[in-house]
């Protein structure tokens, strides 16, 4: 696996578990307890017969390295191998420390403090003295450094929400003129990928997830637009920092998105720009807040007006998945699991979507709207009643936020459930709504969409059974608008071609059975932290998902979407986009 490392925190835990153990053993042998003196042993090395004031610090010096470069190790290839408390997770690491030196450094410790010129060798030298003191001063020591890595060495990714630290916008580094985009004709079929830009809060709220800091975004944001630019995309589905950004209210950094933006502007692609990714500013608190709609209505009317060019927008990015995820699985931000809270995050995600929409078409009357959502579907396991009903229920909860946006009636027993909960009148409100013209709905689809209900009523990843084409064509007939697939990827990175080849074959059959569907894309540019498991801890594994590694090294994928875009972005249908000239005029 490969992962994300703090460098400096775990030199850090390195240097205070040998810092630890030194303060404990030194306790002990001072107070008259024969243990093994690892700092008095590589001390006296340099001063063998010199007082304590001299080889005291040489020698924690040197146990303090070699404590930096264990903790360094435990970083990078045992943190998180198993789901084990930290501290456990120390302790059993320093077993292997331990093991080394009981049976390596000991003896050769000995060898060096010999003072005959001509060492024999004997099975006292080559095997380790297993006396009390000796074993004893080694186990012991090691196992308070294993539990001090352990308990420091935490949480390698993000940062405290309520803290969050200095992030500036790193000026390009260019030795040549950047590129431009091959910009195509504004009808053109849309060729996208992403910079992944989630921000939702972990542990009470406590702890953010910005995954633009994670994945060195903010740092190589001029790089990144320009490996945009070489793999060939005609837009580029762009986040900047909600979290960060929105200040107070009234208030905004501008800092944050001023030079990319402009980058954008003047070299492409063309951003889509993402307003809303999983997570709101810490003084919003969560989307149980009544406020969000007005407070996130207000920031993109600022936006809007401060970069008037920008056309394309997703005011709120996947709401179903955002307000479950937020409310009804408990992982982020509010963190509850009950169908209220689960109703008044879709609700209040749902109003900030079309307040957010109305105040940026007041500044940009022809704005185009991406309403980007997750293509879900749950299938029953077995001919029983009730997984049936759970599934079915599942299969209506699933387009709630989309129904709210798009003024569209929702079903008997969801219906049933918002009276329960006194939302009908909301909901009312939302059916009288006026949908603007320019609105594309965006579907999402990975293999984990599709889910079986099994006989407990618990959803479980299902794979690929029936596909992106299948379940799309739920939503094309349910609402009936112009469409756009907006994300997939593979965490399999050898099979990522494969996979996009897949999913683009479901893009061209949707088409050619004659539904609206202008732009497809592969998400994200570069590969992701901690979306195998949602996010829900730090952990700092990273998922091998991008056209380009963290690196910015390009994968097979990126490669092959490259020669999938070479290959059609002038055909017939690609060049002109019928479905997308209709939105654009």
């Amino acid at each position: 696996m490969i992962r994300v490392v703090a460098l400096r925190k775990a030199a850090l835990a390195g240097a205070a578990g040998a810092l630890a153990w030194e303060a404990v053993v030194r306790g002990l042998i001072l107070a008259g307890i024969p243990l093994f003196d690892i700092v008095r042993g590589l001390g006296t090395l340099v001063s063998p017969d010199g007082p304590a004031l001299v080889w005291w610090p040489v020698g924690m010096a040197a146990h303090m390295a070699v404590g930096v470069a264990w903790a360094l190790f435990y970083a990078y290839f045992f943190w998180a191998r198993f789901d084990w408390p930290p501290p456990l997770q120390g302790l059993a690491v320093s077993l292997l420390p331990a093991t080394l030196a009981l049976l390596i450094v000991g003896p050769q410790l000995e060898l060096m403090h010999s003072q005959a010129a001509i060492v024999t060798l004997t099975p006292s030298l080559l095997l380790p003295d297993l006396s009390a003191g000796h074993l004893g001063g080694l186990l012991l020591g090691h196992a308070i450094f294993g539990l001090t890595i352990g308990a420091l060495y935490t949480r390698p990714v993000g940062y405290p929400a309520d803290r969050p630290p200095p992030v500036r916008m790193h000026p390009p580094r260019r030795s040549s003129p950047p590129r431009s985009a091959r910009r195509g004709d504004s009808r053109s079929f849309i060729f996208a990928t992403g910079i992944e830009c989630s921000y939702p809060t972990i542990e009470g709220g406590r702890w953010r997830r910005d995954q633009m800091r994670g994945t060195g975004h903010y740092e190589r944001w001029s790089q990144d637009f320009e490996l945009a630019r070489e793999i060939g995309v005609t837009h580029l589905r762009y986040g900047p920092p909600l979290h960060l950004m929105f200040t107070a209210p009234g208030q905004y950094n501008w800092d944050l998105a001023d030079e990319p933006m402009a980058d954008l502007r003047d070299h492409g692609p063309e951003p889509i720009v993402d307003l809303c990714h999983f997570g709101v500013p810490g003084w919003l608190g969560n989307f149980q807040n009544a406020d969000l709609p007005q407070a996130l209505g207000e920031y993109a009317a600022a936006f809007a007006q401060r970069y008037p060019w920008v056309r394309f927008y997703t005011p709120v990015n996947e709401m179903y998945v955002c307000a479950r995820m937020s409310a009804l699985d408990g992982v982020w931000n509010e963190q509850l699991k009950d169908d209220k809270a689960f109703l008044t995050a879709a609700f209040n995600l749902a109003g900030s979507s079309a307040r957010m929409t109305e105040a940026i078409l007041r500044h940009r009357p022809d704005a185009i709207f991406v309403n980007s959502e997750s293509s879900e579907f749950c299938q029953p396991c077995c001919p029983d009643e009730r997984i049936e009903a759970i599934a079915a229920f599942e299969n209506e909860r699933r387009f709630l936020p989309l129904d709210l946006i798009f003024a569209h009636p929702v079903c008997d027993p969801m219906l049933a459930k918002l009276r329960e909960h006194g939302m009908e009148d909301d909901y009312r409100r939302f059916l009288a709504r006026e949908v603007p013209r320019r609105t594309i709905l965006g579907l999402d689809y990975y293999e984990w969409n599709e889910r079986l209900v099994d006989n407990d009523g618990r959803g479980r990843a299902l794979g690929e059974l029936f596909g992106w084409y299948v379940i799309a064509n739920q939503y094309h007939e349910r609402y009936r608008r112009t469409m756009m697939h907006t994300e997939t990827n593979r965490l399999d990175a050898s099979d990522g071609p494969r996979w996009l080849w897949r999913q683009w074959h479901n893009v061209q059959l949707l088409r050619g059975a004659g539904a609206p569907l202008v732009g497809f894309t592969w998400y994200s540019l570069t590969d992701q932290i901690d979306w195998a498991i949602g996010l829900g801890k730090p952990l700092g594994g990273v998922d091998p998902v991008g056209l380009f590694d963290l690196n910015r090294d390009p994968r097979a994928v990126g490669l092959s979407y490259k020669h999938l875009i070479d290959m059609h972005r002038d055909q017939p249908g690609f060049g002109e986009c019928p479905a997308l000239a209709e939105l654009v005029d």
